[in-house]
């Protein structure tokens, strides 16, 4: 597959997720973006799952076709970040097969559920696996930072990293349910987004580091 058309797979597999939870937010009465999370979209008594499903879905492809960029832009040395890539991809689709029991922010019996601990395990594997999925995406640019090392592209990977570590924080101060919690968590999301095309671009504009192959 040429790197134009592993470039356009990961972008576009971004921009779907996007146009997911908006479209999902928008088709779900009395859902709030600006408080709700997104996985909220994808709950068992959400009107329209099957719109998040095919968002998240999408972010499969997108993954992988990233690790491959990097594996071709950085050859051997890029290795750890390729596979923490390759790993998103599993981990999306746990998210997928593993939907929340009910839409946990929407109303004070399904909080109180889960609360009261009787949440099901795919409900918990589901946050397990969305939170872990999140933290190794904002690992992948040190990861490139340590491949690139001695290059121009150090400062920009450890920009992308610190800014990652910035949105998870963001996150971490606020608890579900509270006012604007679903924006914080969009902005941890729309790092990825970011990263992923710096990615594309880089990739398209034939940015290597030694050792990386020309395989446009």
């Amino acid at each position: 597959m040429s790197t134009r058309l592993l470039a356009v797979v990961a972008v576009a597999g971004q921009a779907n997720f996007v146009a997911a939870w908006i479209v999902g937010g928008l088709l779900q009465p009395g859902y709030s973006t600006a408080d709700q999370t997104v996985s909220e979209l994808f709950a068992r008594t959400a009107d329209n799952p099957l719109v998040l499903w095919i968002g998240l879905a999408g972010l499969v492809p997108s993954y992988l076709a990233t690790a491959a960029m990097l594996h071709r832009a950085l050859g051997q040395r890029g290795r750890v970040a390729v596979v923490l890539f390759v790993l998103a991809a599993p981990l999306v689709t746990t998210v997928l097969v593993s939907p929340l029991d009910c839409m946990t922010n929407g109303g004070a019996a399904c909080a109180e559920r889960i609360s009261g601990g009787g949440a099901s395990g795919t409900h918990d594997l589901h946050n397990l696996a969305a939170v872990a999925l999140q933290l190794l995406l904002v690992s992948t640019p040190f990861a490139v930072a340590v491949a690139v090392r001695g290059s121009r592209l150090v400062p920009w990977a450890l920009g992308f990293g610190v800014l990652g570590v910035l949105t998870i924080l963001a996150v971490g101060a606020s608890d579900p349910g509270q006012a604007g919690y679903g924006i914080a968590q969009r902005v941890t999301f729309g790092f990825v987004n970011l990263w992923v095309s710096a990615i594309a671009v880089a990739a398209l504009a034939g940015i290597r580091a030694p050792g990386g192959v020309d395989a446009r």
